[in-house]
């Protein structure tokens, strides 16, 4: 009898670790998790702060560690995906990629009372990779005060007209608009930056490129393209603006493979054969 009644206190002790956690996780959106994530939280903004003094140093050894040979091998792959991108892709700097018009109308619905600045690039200024222009980091909510203390002399309060011209010009460059988001989960906002990504220097679109065989994925956007096939004549143009490699060519046609709805092959196909439509 006392046997068994050690094994039931055994078991009990074993389960009830499984039994915190299920209760834990439970909680986590509606208690203590807002402690952590919520827009307002001091510990959120903590975080984002050490972040942000740390974000182009960060982004130079990230961007040496894709471009390693060994990222090819699977395994490895693999592995830097679990023990790295993973988190800091769909949690800890959340990218959701937008169309221009969407982009625009994101900015048109932002407050009056949020200030909104603009900066340097951070991928650029960290891999020096090509020659767009650096002045679109545009820093928005939260992130505007946080970037505008660290870095003062690179920052500079703009208006909503400026935000949303930076993102047409950047448009007319084949830029990318990107919608940031810090600490996502379940649906939380935490909107930081809007940035303008190249293929060449962007670090979210090299992780995705990079482990997209892994897992790798953004927020997913609203709208994907669609090529008409009688007025595509196979030119090529939308495979090479194409920043995330989700275009080829297949029988002289363009193809779409996984479409992350930048909406840039509609605005310069010569022949107008590419349409967005809602996923």
């Amino acid at each position: 009898m006392v046997g068994g009644q050690a094994g039931t206190r055994r078991r009990a002790l074993m389960l009830f670790p499984l039994f915190v956690m299920k209760v834990l996780l439970l909680m986590t959106p509606y208690h203590w998790g807002d402690l952590l994530i919520a827009e307002e939280s001091g510990f959120r903004q903590f975080l984002l702060k050490r972040y942000a003094w740390m974000e182009v140093r960060l982004l130079a050894v990230f961007y040496w560690l894709l471009r390693r040979p060994f990222m090819s091998n699977p395994l490895i792959n693999r592995f830097f995906y679990y023990a790295m991108a993973k988190f800091a892709g769909e949690h800890m700097v959340a990218s959701q990629v937008m169309t221009r018009e969407e982009m625009l109308e994101f900015i048109a619905g932002i407050s009056e009372k949020d200030r909104i600045a603009v900066g340097p690039c951070r991928c650029r200024l960290a891999t020096h990779a090509c020659d767009h222009p650096l002045e679109t980091d545009i820093v928005i909510m939260t992130g505007t005060q946080i970037w505008l203390d660290l870095f003062p002399k690179d920052y500079r309060i703009i208006s909503k007209e400026e935000a949303q011209e930076i993102v047409k010009e950047s448009y007319e460059l084949g830029l990318v608009p990107m919608l940031d988001r810090h600490m996502y989960y379940q649906g939380s906002t935490n909107y930081f930056v809007i940035c303008n990504c190249c293929k060449c220097a962007c670090l979210p679109i090299w992780a995705y490129r990079t482990f997209k065989g892994s897992g790798y994925h953004f927020i997913p956007s609203v709208y994907r393209s669609v090529v008409d096939l009688d007025k595509c004549e196979g030119c090529g143009t939308c495979v090479e603006v194409c920043a995330f490699e989700e275009r080829k060519l297949s029988g002289n046609k363009a193809q779409v493979l996984d479409c992350q709805g930048c909406g840039l092959c509609v605005r310069f196909c010569p022949n107008q054969a590419n349409s967005m439509v809602k996923r």
